[in-house]
């Protein structure tokens, strides 16, 4: 029996559209089935929400290896309304390269660094409102935590008060740039939850340009905040940002840091109490007196946990790259202007990659064992890879490994519930939170003895 011509393209299409339903309904578990029936790259979608999904070793190398090919501005210009148009996120390029020499300085080691007593004070007021025998839900309740603790490292500790009415904004803007493929072009036609999302961050840049011109003005003193580095920063033969793109990167920051650093840290301590070995030594090195944070060479038995964790359940499910020129992979053609996506969670799992990938192994970074070996960069890419990796990845390795050690030492906790199912593709989380039993508490007081 003779096909007719039409069909063959048809089901190819049908499939299309059934692999994106697929992949939007369940994108870490249908990678994996996506992965083992087409290969390196599954074409999902038709129209104008056809995208290529790029997964394997040598797709995330490949694209790694050749950032000139791909724009992040057409990967992510339909987020301008959101993040702004200076924000690093959507540029590319010199603009992009001068944007990210002037913001650097506000993201050093020894800047996030300086951050961490901001940290542990939000952290205590979570841990000190606990009692012994109470059960609560701890992805919320550090959620807000670390979104105020940001809020100081963003703004400086007066700003947290002028910030109370934000946080409703925040989570509007969240749920957008959270969206999937299909419900993100969807939105883009001016859906009410878009509207919302664009009218909440003209409310975020209203409140970040009155506490720039207070410090102009002189309401606010300078200090080792973001905000006033950004302020004062510069760099030699480079124009300064101008207000517009201080508003733009703060903002972005301010939303990305958020979700992500909460959500890392609420893996952190699901797969810590998922095994009392890792959390009694986590708990024992934050009690020796010794500051985790500050261990050299980034030996602390907390920051291995913490780089396992980013391994297993990074923050960004997936990256998005537009092509800028033309190229072939894998013996498909992509034009230019196609979009793709690369997979750090996918990547992170893979066999030919990692021994025994799904386990929860610290000791896999311990640089002191002799079998110990370096991950490549195409192989752990949990802040992204190449010229736009997240600047701001030091500070957030930071705040979660200080909130992890704080935790880990003023209180003794059981995981109530195993088996977390990831939820998000940006900020992943718990998806039904994380819910714990709170045993013992000491007070702050007793934790410095």
């Amino acid at each position: 029996m003779t096909t007719t011509p039409f069909l063959a393209p048809l089901r190819r299409t049908l499939g299309s559209l059934s692999e994106l339903k697929e992949f939007s309904t369940d994108p870490c578990r249908a990678m994996d089935r996506l992965h083992a029936r087409h290969g390196p790259v599954s074409w999902l979608g038709a129209g104008p929400v056809r995208f290529a999904l790029l997964l394997g070793q040598e797709s995330t190398g490949f694209v790694l290896a050749h950032p000139e090919l791909f724009s992040w501005q057409r990967a992510f210009g339909s987020l301008v309304p959101l993040a702004g148009p200076g924000a690093l996120l959507v540029n590319d390029g010199e603009r992009h390269r001068r944007l990210r020499r002037l913001v650097q300085p506000a993201f050093t080691a020894r800047r996030a660094a300086g951050h961490t007593a901001t940290v542990r004070r939000h952290v205590d007021r979570v841990v000190g409102a606990w009692r012994a025998g109470e059960v609560v839900e701890v992805h919320r309740q550090f959620r807000f935590a670390l979104r105020d603790a940001m809020v100081e490292i963003l703004f400086g500790p007066g700003a947290l008060a002028r910030a109370d009415s934000l946080r409703g904004h925040l989570q509007t803007i969240h749920q957008a740039v959270d969206a999937g493929p299909l419900l993100r072009k969807v939105q883009g036609l001016g859906t009410p939850s878009w509207k919302r999302a664009v009218a909440a961050r003209e409310a975020v840049r209203c409140w970040v340009a009155e506490e720039g011109e207070r410090r102009r003005s002189g309401g606010a003193p300078a200090g080792a905040d973001v905000m006033s580095t950004l302020l004062a920063g510069g760099a030699e033969g480079v124009p300064p940002l101008t207000d517009d793109e201080i508003c733009d990167q703060l903002i972005s920051f301010w939303e990305a840091a958020a979700e992500t650093t909460s959500a890392t840290f609420a893996w952190s301590l699901y797969s810590s109490l998922s095994d009392r070995a890792v959390w009694d030594a986590i708990a024992a090195e934050a009690g020796s007196g010794d500051d985790p944070v500050a261990a050299p060479n980034g030996l602390s038995y907390v920051d291995r946990v913490v780089q396992e964790t980013l391994r297993l359940y990074p923050a960004t499910v997936v990256v998005a790259r537009a092509v800028a020129t033309e190229f072939t992979f894998a013996g498909q053609r992509f034009p230019i202007g196609t979009k793709l996506l690369i997979s750090p969670y996918h990547t992170h799992r893979l066999e030919s990659l990692w021994e025994e990938p799904l386990r929860f192994d610290p000791g896999r970074w311990d640089t002191t064992r002799p079998d110990f070996r370096k991950p490549p960069p195409d192989a752990f890419l949990p802040f992204g890879g190449g010229p736009h990796r997240c600047v701001g990845a030091i500070l957030a390795t930071t705040v979660v490994r200080t909130a992890l050690a704080r935790v880990a030492g003023r209180a003794e906790l059981r995981l109530l519930h195993g088996n977390a199912e990831p939820s998000g593709l940006i900020g992943m989380r718990p998806k039904h939170g994380l819910t714990v039993q709170v045993r013992a508490v000491a007070s702050a007081r007793e934790e410095r003895r």
